[in-house]
């Protein structure tokens, strides 16, 4: 019964969030911003606030279904939580991430409808919950653990 109320409050939240646009530009400053990036290089995009639509996950499925509904997750930076979209299920998750490029990612839950590219879900779950790095350049985010790359998203317009 409790599962079934907080995934209810989880998809609940992760839509109204979804349908909400968000007010920050590129050039807005947020806290948490990646620290490891190529001398001279100015970074346009912050990790919080800014809505990152998965691009790639090196470890997982090599194709990601184009569905007609972005993969994305967003990181709010007043509540330090991660919300967003798997393809088929809403997510919500708490996070942690340093100005030196540290991200720790926990308490991933999400909805649980059946759908057919759950391999991709699993994978991008899985990938957030290992990441214990994070480096932005230009409008690429890439999630690590240590030097190795779980997986890579771009920078959404709004």
């Amino acid at each position: 019964m409790k599962q079934t109320i907080l995934t209810a409050l989880v998809l609940g939240a992760t839509l109204a969030y979804a349908c909400q646009g968000t007010n920050k530009t590129p050039s807005q400053d947020t806290s948490a911003t990646a620290a490891i990036q190529p001398a001279g290089a100015e970074t346009a995009w912050k990790l919080e606030g800014t809505r990152w639509k998965l691009k790639e996950l090196p470890g997982g499925p090599q194709a990601i279904p184009d569905s007609g509904k972005v993969i994305f997750m967003q990181l709010i930076d007043t509540s330090s939580q991660v919300q967003g979209f798997l393809g088929c299920n809403g997510f919500g998750a708490k996070y942690l991430a340093t100005p030196e490029g540290n991200l720790q990612v926990t308490n991933v839950i999400s909805t649980q409808m059946a759908c057919p590219a759950l391999d991709v879900e699993n994978a991008f779950s899985k990938a957030l919950e290992a990441t214990s790095r994070y480096t932005i350049e230009k409008d690429l985010l890439r999630l690590q653990k240590g030097d190795s790359i779980l997986a890579t998203f771009t920078a959404i317009q709004e």
